[in-house]
């Protein structure tokens, strides 16, 4: 009879102890709870969003028809002033499949500190090595030259094309005003431009040509002209 009570007491403080610890464990954990995107940079609760918009897609020259457009993108972050201290939205690479009829599309999403932030830097990313892209058609093989960040497809005066980037670029957009991140989501929108990939000046580019490729893969970069405060995703800066 007196070993049940001394197992039953032991048993009752275990149960308490037990109680306690959890208790413990759930008010002191300091852990960071991973973004829809698996980044761990968040709090759970994303306050920011990335849409992506083409511009001035129905001026096309009748020579260029763009039937297609993708690029490899990665390091998605936002800059806070005046510090300069950076902030991922996006660390792993996905692909953004532009809509060319002009509809904002929204590629990402994450969480950032509350604060002021000014511009926006991401990269468009070359597959490495031994990296296996989220599209198999941005890896062809093992070396380099079979390796792309962008590619568009269509027609050139009648003739099918297919560009494909060979290069990676690092991406920095200033906000005409700075935005301010708070707990309230925020949709940062971006402007691509596709008039500009196969021009120079006023002369059209051949795709087909690969004396081109170089000035074709500076227009990529450039395109990327605009990024502001957009929360209703209408494609237009909020006022500030």
């Amino acid at each position: 009879m007196k070993n049940k009570k001394i197992w039953t007491q032991a048993f009752i403080l275990s149960v308490l102890f037990l109680t306690l610890l959890t208790l413990m464990w759930g008010c002191g954990d300091n852990s960071i709870s991973s973004d829809d995107n698996g980044n761990g940079n968040g709090n759970g609760s994303n306050n920011v969003s990335l849409s992506i918009k083409t511009d001035n897609v129905t001026d096309n020259p009748a020579s260029i028809i763009i039937e297609e457009a993708k690029g490899l993108i990665t390091e998605v972050e936002i800059e806070q002033e005046p510090s300069g201290t950076g902030h991922h939205i996006r660390i792993n690479p996905f692909v953004v499949y532009f809509n060319l009829n002009g509809a904002l599309i929204t590629v990402t999403s994450g969480t950032v500190p509350s604060g002021m932030y000014n511009k926006i830097k991401f990269k468009i990313h070359k597959p490495e090595d031994n990296e296996t892209p989220p599209d198999p058609e941005f890896k062809e093989g093992p070396s380099g030259n079979q390796r792309f960040s962008f590619i568009i497809k269509g027609k050139f005066n009648g003739q099918s094309f297919v560009y494909k980037s060979r290069k990676s670029a690092n991406l920095v957009v200033i906000f005409p005003f700075p935005i301010n991140m708070q707990e309230i989501a925020r949709n940062i929108t971006v402007l691509v431009n596709p008039l500009l990939w196969f021009k120079n000046g006023l002369a059209e580019l051949d795709p087909r040509d690969p004396n081109n490729a170089d000035i074709i893969d500076n227009n990529i970069k450039n395109s990327f002209k605009r990024a502001f405060k957009d929360d209703n995703k209408d494609g237009l800066p909020d006022d500030n």
